[in-house]
């Protein structure tokens, strides 16, 4: 087929076709607003702290990071229609040491990818709700080496949007106050 001056043949087609459809998810990730500070809120969410995860994106390219005593929490991934892939990786030795690891396998976890999450954004952005998926790592002590890692069965997780400002903070949640006299029998 010839346009003008121009031959068009079908890898031209097959080129623009594509061109156009990377256009268009990367309008597509601008439009859907995933930034933010987001609270864990199922059922498995750890009792005495608030679990929060911040999240930045440019188009459909999200990162994200958790910080934690020792350490941190790193979330990259990609936003694809409403839905988020992401990897999370660990870092940091005394977050690691805490997890059970001993010092000598440290640095061969450090950084590497140790679960998987697939989240939806909700239809009116105000949470996030999916499934997440963690690696289980198998090492030996004689000698210090990682010798297997499996991704496990993967469990819900949900998030609520609680600020559209980065807000970086770990938050130990106060005891409850004990009720003044006698314990109830």
């Amino acid at each position: 087929m010839r346009l003008g001056p121009i031959q068009i043949e079908v890898w031209h087609v097959f080129v623009l076709l594509t061109v156009v459809a990377f256009a268009v998810w990367i309008a597509r990730g601008f439009m859907v607003r995933v930034s933010g500070t987001w609270q864990r809120v199922d059922e498995g969410a750890p009792h005495g702290t608030v679990e929060l995860l911040t999240l930045v994106q440019f188009g459909p390219f999200v990162r994200g990071r958790r910080l934690m005593k020792g350490g941190f929490q790193e979330y990259t991934g990609l936003l694809r229609g409403r839905t988020i892939f992401m990897t999370r990786r660990d870092h940091g030795q005394e977050l690691l040491k805490s997890q059970g690891f001993p010092d000598a396998v440290i640095p061969e976890i450090d950084g590497t990818v140790t679960a998987k999450l697939r989240m939806t954004l909700s239809a009116d952005g105000s949470a996030i709700f999916g499934t997440f998926t963690p690696q289980k790592i198998e090492f030996t002590h004689q000698p210090p080496a990682v010798t297997r890692r499996v991704f496990l069965d993967a469990t819900f997780r949900r998030y609520k949007l609680i600020s559209r400002e980065l807000v970086d903070d770990e938050v130990e949640m106060p005891r409850p106050a004990e009720a003044p006299g006698r314990p109830f029998r």
